[in-house]
């Protein structure tokens, strides 16, 4: 599995909504910044706001597409940039999202984690 591999899973596992799947993708150590939302320190820390959205407000992701993906090397550290598109659903209804997301993934055995993911919003209309 390639960096990018890792990317397409980790987007095809949030894009269905597939909890234990979009969370295997992640380093328990990881941390993530998102728009609204406080830094989550860990996997754990998000995965717990994760769980109250969907308990409160009905949260669930309906589709989510990455395009323009740009892969940088540091060393052994893969440094992914992409455009992500996403659609969800909560009590209050549904939105579209574009953003710009930067998501850094570090070689686990023969696979690939996400220690970072930092979306921003990206100005684009959908």
């Amino acid at each position: 599995m390639t960096a990018l591999d890792a990317l397409d899973a980790l987007v095809a596992a949030f894009a269905s909504s597939d909890e234990d799947a979009y969370f295997a993708c992640l380093h328990p150590e990881a941390t993530f910044v998102l728009p609204g939302s406080p830094r989550f320190g860990s996997r754990e820390e998000y995965r717990d706001a994760w769980r109250t959205w969907v308990a409160e407000d009905g949260f669930r992701v309906l589709a989510c597409t990455s395009t323009d993906q740009q892969l940088q090397w540091v060393g052994e550290t893969a440094l992914v940039t992409h455009h992500v598109t996403t659609t969800v659903a909560t009590h209050e209804g549904e939105a579209t999202t574009q953003e710009r997301e930067t998501v850094v993934l570090v070689r686990d055995g023969a696979g690939w984690l996400v220690v970072h993911e930092h979306l921003s919003p990206s100005g684009d209309t959908p």
